[in-house]
């Protein structure tokens, strides 16, 4: 089996992403080429497959047409197809192979009936009277409600009816009958079925401007209140809505180990903000790649492998949206990945717009805050080793997660710091822990401190580099690189550790506008990737 083979296998489920007809067709090509059972796994029109030769292979949602069925059958011919059959709960919630499924074995019959219970699935005096789709107009525009100014009776519990006794009306602004109220025999019949002559009245009302008062009703008024009344509608049914929310995920793969993250549960932890999902979830700068980092060029490459997605990470997160799209009014992010890229992706970010960042619960298996918890004490976060004496560089660590021991500093960093010809800065916790980040309020609290220590070093110190090394959880990374101010900001040197039988090495390198690898590559021949 190929690298390539195994990463797909990976890569459609972890970011979340479906098989389309043609991403499916490869997919299953690959499988055959490789002899391996593919097993379509289905409940009423929806289904997800996987790899029955890869453990713990996931589940991924597709989306089968011609050219995939036609694959299908060709693996069921070759004994590679199997299939099973399940409700759609435990479709929706499977996410990889339980060993209890019974797997049946898949021929092209059961492929062509499948097909096709699924096809058939998705195959399912007086003007101009008022029509049907103008009552429907006029009742939307009303919510079902008087229309006259202050009156508000709801009508919809009783159906329009022409027969004594009814309390909702079709009142016309002009009269649809030139003689009739406030009627005109230039415009009568041609505004007979505009909806927008027409309001939905209760019966005393009604009767109050054609009969009682006509001549306190005049056209103006009646349109006056019309345009009132579907604005205060159209004002307060909007306020059902929660902001419009873009869900992006940040996602990488950890020393090797993947990344999963569920759809679902993304949705659900934006809910729970009251934030309004967009039904497309992004998802960027998504890395399923070997864990490389003790290359001495790791950072290179990556930005040469990664390049696209960051420049459309930086499209996709401006305020003005490309292609005449709508722009959210939330930016959610779901970020889970290396140190450098976690910082840069915030300064990509920023903060010219809101922002909500979450943090995986890894404990609890989830993005969703924790109901449960409460906001940390204040000043639960110090600053420690602040210092206003001028440097023209500056060692700040962010540890939330863990101490920083002395050892695992670079060499010819802790020389520097050993002979006090650089400050080192350290935003630390009374106790460090992997979800010292359970409550949105800790996020703030964290923000507030590191906002200061950034201040105080960029007033104070004045330096023209900072060596950034971060332990932290990931939201907090995200946060800070957000607080750097596009090109306002020293060089910020952003620091990786591969794992804890290495020192941090240098990865980034964030500069004015732009972001280049600490590699030691010629400076021509140097990817530098612009933030703008």
């Amino acid at each position: 089996m190929t690298n390539t083979f195994a990463q797909q296998q990976n890569k459609p489920n972890i970011g979340g992403t479906d098989l389309r007809d043609t991403d499916l067709i490869q997919w299953l090509e690959e499988a055959h080429a490789n002899k391996h059972t593919a097993v379509l796994a289905y409940a009423s029109r929806q289904c997800k497959v996987f790899d029955a030769d890869i453990l713990d292979a996931p589940l991924i949602s597709s989306d089968p047409d011609k050219g995939s069925t036609k694959i299908f059958k060709k693996l069921a011919i070759a004994g590679l197809l199997k299939r099973i059959e399940l409700s759609i709960d435990e479709l929706n919630e499977a996410t990889t192979f339980d060993p209890t499924w019974k797997l049946l074995n898949a021929s092209q019959a059961d492929v062509t009936d499948w097909i096709k219970k699924r096809d058939a699935m998705y195959g399912q005096g007086r003007g101009k009277a008022i029509s049907e789709s103008t009552v429907k107009q006029v009742w939307h525009a009303a919510a079902g409600r008087c229309m006259y100014r202050g009156c508000g009776e709801d009508l919809g519990k009783t159906s329009l009816t022409t027969k004594h006794g009814r309390i909702a009306y079709l009142a016309h602004i002009v009269a649809s009958d030139p003689d009739g109220p406030r009627g005109d025999f230039a415009s009568s019949h041609a505004l007979s079925d505009d909806h927008e002559n027409i309001m939905l009245m209760c019966d005393a009302h009604h009767r109050l401007i054609d009969r009682i008062d006509e001549a306190g009703h005049p056209v103006i008024l009646l349109r006056n209140m019309r345009q009132e009344h579907e604005a205060m509608v159209r004002k307060m049914l909007d306020g059902l809505a929660f902001p419009r929310t873009q869900a992006i995920t940040l996602l990488g793969n950890l020393a090797n180990i993947p990344t999963i993250t569920s759809e679902h549960d993304i949705r659900a932890s934006l809910l729970a903000q009251k934030l309004g999902p967009l039904p497309d979830i992004k998802h960027a700068i998504r890395r399923i790649q070997r864990d490389d980092r003790l290359l001495p060029d790791f950072w290179e490459y990556l930005l040469h492998e990664h390049e696209p997605e960051i420049r459309d990470f930086v499209q996709l997160t401006k305020l003005t949206p490309l292609y005449g799209n709508l722009s959210p009014d939330v930016l959610a992010l779901f970020p889970l990945h290396l140190v450098p890229i976690l910082v840069l992706a915030g300064r990509i970010v920023g903060e010219a717009r809101r922002v909500e960042i979450f943090q995986y619960d890894r404990h609890r298996n989830t993005w969703q805050w924790d109901s449960a918890a409460t906001a940390l004490q204040d000043n639960s976060f110090q600053i420690t080793e602040m210092t206003s004496e001028h440097a023209n560089e500056v060692l700040l660590s962010l540890e939330l997660t863990a101490n920083i021991d002395e050892r695992a500093l670079p060499q010819n960093i802790a020389t520097l710091v050993h002979d006090k010809t650089i400050p080192w800065i350290r935003i630390t916790t009374n106790k460090p822990d992997f979800g010292c980040i359970r409550h949105p309020d800790d996020l703030e609290q964290f923000t507030f401190m590191a906002r200061k220590a950034i201040r105080n070093i960029q007033d104070g110190i004045r330096p023209s580099r900072i060596h950034l090394l971060g332990v932290s959880p990931a939201s907090t990374l995200f946060r800070f690189g957000q607080l750097l101010q596009a090109g306002h900001h020293p060089a910020y040197v952003i620091y990786d550790r591969p794992d804890h039988n290495h020192p941090f090495t240098p990865g980034l390198c964030i500069e004015g506008q732009q972001v280049t690898s600490c590699a030691s590559v010629p400076d021509g021949n140097r990817k530098i990737i612009q933030l703008r």
